[in-house]
């Protein structure tokens, strides 16, 4: 059987349709996973931890077939133009990526500190270990590897085709923002079909002001994006992804969670993570720029490629 053709520059509703699949599967992955996960820790006994990886499998299995399926049968595209590299650089951007954003991490929470804004107590070094591991490893199923495939992979490069060059950064991002939508339509569904009394569709989580949660994404999903673009690997925004939700669940949201760090921070503190979150993307801005510059990087998706025509420059 002869290879299917590569899908020659498809058409603005062709790709409408598929940006909005994609966001959609998203949305659903999230909305479905907590009601799932809960039922099922209900029915086993399942503690935090354990009812979160189920919820993480679910995410991962919708989201992940979803957008690799679109990839794959109607892009026909090769997996460069999602952000995937080899396994060398894939290592270096992810550490590049870590490196950038607990950089910028430090930068805005040491003068903290020194502030007294935040106080290290003790540290129980075992239990830190254990929650770093098992907190990348759920994280990275649940909301780095879902989300950075979907919006930072397939998403931005499915719009750059059209050949616009601001207008798939600025609609990738505000997306991003506005996945509390199909996730609350999706996780009311399904916690009606369970038996359950749903909440209604939001655009934040229950108990986070909304525009200060859009706010926050909007500015998590600039520095993503920026990352993405200035090395072309999605390695790079998975890595800034996992450190900052490491980051904030040791620093500003370790109350419930056995982190092995006990620290005490006042409530003015917060704003510290949007300060990070702005030194990341700006340090990202200026390597896309340097790196433009000097032709030393090139988005993988804009690559001429055998399996599919060369993307536009964005």
């Amino acid at each position: 059987m002869n290879a299917a053709p590569p899908d020659q520059r498809p058409s603005r509703p062709a790709l409408a349709l598929r940006t909005f699949g994609a966001w959609a599967a998203m949305g659903i992955g999230l909305g479905v996973a907590g009601p799932v996960s809960m039922a099922i820790a209900d029915q086993t006994g399942f503690g935090r931890t354990a009812r979160q990886a189920v919820g993480a499998v679910v995410v991962s299995l919708i989201v992940v077939s979803v957008v690799l399926w679109l990839h794959a049968r109607l892009d026909r595209r090769p997996y460069a133009a999602l952000g995937f590299v080899s396994a060398v650089s894939a290592v270096r951007t992810f550490g590049l990526g870590v490196a950038v954003t607990g950089g910028a991490a430090a930068v805005a929470i040491v003068p903290a500190v020194l502030g007294g804004w935040i106080a290290f107590g003790s540290v129980d070094w075992g239990a830190l270990a254990g929650f770093l591991v098992v907190n990348a490893c759920i994280a990275f199923a649940l909301e780095a590897l879902p989300e950075e495939l979907t919006f930072r992979g397939y998403i931005y490069a499915t719009l750059k085709r059209r050949g616009a060059r601001r207008a798939p950064f600025f609609v990738t991002t505000a997306l991003f923002c506005l996945i509390m939508l199909p996730t609350s339509a999706a996780a009311a569904a399904a916690t009606m079909l369970l038996g359950g009394d749903p909440d209604g569709v939001a655009f934040a989580p229950s108990g986070q002001e909304p525009v200060t949660y859009v706010l926050l994404l909007a500015c998590f999903g600039t520095a993503l994006l920026a990352a993405r673009i200035a090395t072309g690997s999605l390695w790079t925004s998975m890595a800034l992804h996992l450190t900052f939700l490491t980051v904030n669940r040791i620093v500003f949201a370790g109350e419930g969670r056995d982190t092995g760090v006990r620290v005490e921070s006042a409530p003015d503190a917060a704003v510290l993570v949007l300060a990070y979150l702005v030194l990341t993307a700006a340090a990202f801005g200026v390597l896309a720029r340097v790196r433009g510059r000097r032709g030393g990087q090139v988005d993988p998706s804009r690559r001429p490629s055998a399996v599919g025509p060369a993307s536009t420059s964005p």
